[in-house]
């Protein structure tokens, strides 16, 4: 099969969007599709214009403009991205959107006017853009086109269903992971530097949307009820409220307690997980949570809010426990620390279970998507043509 996948956003950035979609590439390349990406993100900061590269096998073209402010963005993305698809003629288009994706934006009507089978994967949580798309969609009807809407988790659908209506289906296409790379050896408590405290561990962006201030109370909260050295914390990451994070720690004394190490690499982040017990994902606003998934193929219990996309693969109790609010989140903290038998039973639980978002199944997915994308386009041209 040729698969073009249209993205504003890709590497060398790093973030969500980039992650998985150049990991989807690359897996789909190794299973012998031919592969083509084509993005607004320059292979470096600064570059502009058109070029051509290969990495891990898939085929990537860059259409970068001098924008201010360096982001992945082209006035005439659409233009480029239709001369492209032209020449290639692929077997369908895959387009991924974020909040901020003007470039797959632009490309949707010119795609579907390619009659190439396409889908539309949403990667992120719109909240109160979520309006702006709906009065886009008044005007410009995209969510009618002959292109297969779908998201990553249900959280990030809702809109997409609100905006469409009853009538539009939208499908679940989850992020992948690589489990068996995360499949990381466990060191025992005591045999750990950390002592024998429960050790629990964050990886994130340091920004508001990923609530690690209220995640450090809600960790400050639990430290005052439970007997002393009974909790360590590591959060990893770095972003604008590390300073603010490091002040916090520092006033209320817990420079002894909670460690924030910075951004860690991939094998870091392993070597943290073999030494942890519990992964905290306190985002309300986590359109799915690759950390937490990685965390989790690494054998950890995962504990996240209600709200969010993390707790769509969870099931209480048994892989983690979600919180409906801050204090549930320092609630469920003390319970994993006190309760006995419940961390270990659900640590337990992780190391034999695996997650269900393996990149077996998720290609499997994905390809049924492209094949309904297909159908898709067939039932809505010929609707069009009947009215």
């Amino acid at each position: 099969m040729r698969i073009t996948h249209v993205t504003d956003c890709y590497l060398p950035l790093l973030g969500g969007i980039e992650t998985q979609v150049s990991r989807l590439a690359a897996q789909q390349a190794a299973t012998g599709h031919v592969v083509e990406v084509i993005t607004t993100t320059p292979a470096a900061r600064g570059e502009h214009g058109v070029s051509t590269e290969m990495h891990d096998g898939v085929t990537i073209h860059r259409v970068a403009a001098r924008i201010p402010g360096g982001y992945p963005v082209h006035p005439r993305a659409a233009h480029h991205v239709t001369r492209r698809l032209r020449a290639s003629r692929p077997d369908v288009v895959h387009l991924h959107m974020g909040v901020l994706t003007p470039s797959v934006q632009a490309s949707l009507h010119p795609v579907a006017r390619l009659g190439l089978p396409a889908v539309l994967t949403v990667h992120s949580v719109w909240g109160s853009a979520e309006r702006w798309f709906a009065a886009l969609d008044r005007v410009t009807r995209w969510s009618r086109l002959p292109i297969l809407l779908s998201a990553v988790s249900e959280l990030t659908a809702a809109p997409l269903r609100r905006i469409a209506g009853p009538g539009v289906p939208v499908e679940i296409l989850h992020n992948g992971l690589d489990l068996d790379e995360w499949a990381v050896p466990r060191v025992e408590r005591g045999a750990r530097g950390e002592g024998k405290a429960v050790h629990v561990v964050a990886a994130t962006r340091f920004a508001p949307r990923k609530r690690v201030l209220p995640l450090l109370e809600s960790i400050r909260q639990a430290v005052e009820r439970l007997p002393h050295d009974a909790l360590f914390a590591t959060i990893a990451g770095e972003g604008p409220e590390l300073d603010a994070a490091r002040r916090f720690v520092k006033e209320h004394g817990l420079s002894s307690t909670v460690s924030l190490p910075g951004r860690l690499g991939a094998h870091e982040l392993k070597r943290l997980y073999s030494r942890a017990d519990v992964f905290l994902a306190p985002a309300v606003q986590e359109s799915f949570g690759i950390a937490a998934l990685e965390a989790q193929a690494a054998g950890l219990a995962v504990v996240t809010r209600k709200e969010s996309g993390v707790a769509e693969r969870l099931t209480d109790g048994v892989d983690g426990l979600l919180a409906a609010d801050d204090a549930e989140m320092t609630d469920q903290i003390v319970r994993l620390v006190t309760q006995d038998g419940l961390l270990d039973r659900i640590v337990a639980h992780n190391r034999e279970v695996r997650p269900s978002s393996g990149w077996p199944s998720v290609l499997a997915d994905v390809e049924k998507a492209y094949e309904k994308a297909a159908a898709y386009r067939e039932e809505r041209v010929g609707r069009t043509a009947r009215d």
